[in-house]
């Protein structure tokens, strides 16, 4: 999968991270802990797609952190040395896993979850969501699709001929492989999208989308178009840290009963990542989608899986997503037409500002 299935322990990871080939050491007189680290190094100097773009010099950070290991190192001296030398990335793709032990990922700062900190607090805020629905006149919401940490793949709802649809992950079922994926989502997608039948305008929400495959942002970005639109292209790093496979090209088809809506509005956050990333991406290579909140994590790679010597396992990014004329997100996600955040103080107020701006 694009997104995940090194779900080891306490790991469950959303862009796919399969068994790929690690960097090893020439020097085979090595110990355990040395040669871990540098396997570490090599495959990340030899697969990582954006050292330039994170400004981070990692031949200094040899320097500075291979004298540090030894024969005698212990795990958990080289558990901490790892977390150092990865934090500074603030690539979520960036994990470590120890196995059913424990798990590191290099987390980009995110103002949504500063906010929103605890579960309760993230619960709080989609009642509110909801809420607001209801008081426009919305008709009770309804659900689509298996649970997923206690929330169904889809909701969505109507009003006169306004359609609002929310989904929370871009994946059905997180064991299956992506393609098999997108079609059990595409019959999802079908009865959901009956419901739409005399709707022109539409909210489609994916804040706080935590990812899953392309193909699946594809299926449903397909529903908004009735024709082959380029959504993206992707590069491959194969040799030094500029040097990229050729583009491999990503279109945007008409799925199911595509149709045409009169407008289409997308609610976006830094907590839509991954998969949603590129959704939101895509989306916005079609004509008249316009985006509201923030934008995006900017996380979009798939996921390189490798691992170390000890058995530890690791992912990296070592693919550059484009959009539809050639720009790379990378870092800064896909941005909105208009800025809009969601803080704690929505919650007293019982207003989400985003939704209002998307009703107008």
């Amino acid at each position: 999968m694009k997104k995940i299935l090194l779900v080891i322990g306490l790991f469950i990871g959303l862009h796919a991270a399969a068994q790929n080939p690690a960097s090893l050491p020439k020097d085979t007189t090595l110990s355990l802990p040395e040669k871990s680290f540098e396997t570490l190094w090599l495959t990340f100097e030899d697969h990582y797609a954006f050292f330039k773009l994170r400004h981070i010099d990692w031949k200094a950070t040899y320097q500075e952190y291979r004298p540090q290991i030894n024969a005698q190192t212990p795990d958990d001296s080289l558990y901490a040395i790892f977390t150092k030398m990865l934090a500074p990335f603030q690539d979520n793709h960036i994990n470590l896993i120890v196995p059913h032990v424990k798990q590191f990922k290099s987390i980009k700062p995110s103002q949504f979850q500063k906010e929103f900190s605890s579960d309760s607090l993230v619960a709080a805020f989609w009642k509110m969501v909801d809420q607001a629905l209801l008081q426009k006149g919305f008709s009770k919401l309804k659900y689509a699709g298996p649970e997923f940490n206690g929330r169904k793949l889809f909701c969505f709802t109507t009003a006169s001929r306004t359609g609002y649809l929310r989904f929370n992950r871009c994946f059905v079922a997180q064991e299956a492989d992506n393609i098999p994926d997108a079609k059990v989502a595409a019959k999802i997608l079908d009865t959901v999208f009956a419901a739409f039948k005399n709707v022109n305008k539409i909210i489609i929400d994916v804040r706080d989308n935590i990812g899953g495959n392309d193909e699946f942002a594809y299926e449903v970005a397909g529903r908004f178009t009735s024709e082959k639109i380029l959504g993206m292209t992707k590069r491959t790093r194969k040799g030094g840290y500029e040097d990229f496979d050729k583009a491999e090209k990503w279109y945007i088809e008409p799925k199911g009963k595509s149709k045409q809506f009169r407008s289409v509005t997308l609610l976006t956050n830094d907590k839509t990542v991954s998969a949603g990333d590129v959704f939101a991406m895509i989306m916005k290579a079609l004509p008249g989608v316009k985006i509201i909140g923030t934008n995006t994590r900017g996380i979009y790679s798939d996921m390189y899986g490798f691992e170390l010597p000890n058995k530890w396992l690791v992912s990296l990014s070592n693919q550059r997503y484009y959009n539809a004329q050639g720009v790379c997100y990378e870092g800064t996600g896909t941005p909105v037409d208009l800025v809009i955040n969601n803080t704690k103080t929505d919650l007293k107020t019982n207003n989400d500002p985003v939704l209002q701006a998307a009703f107008k």
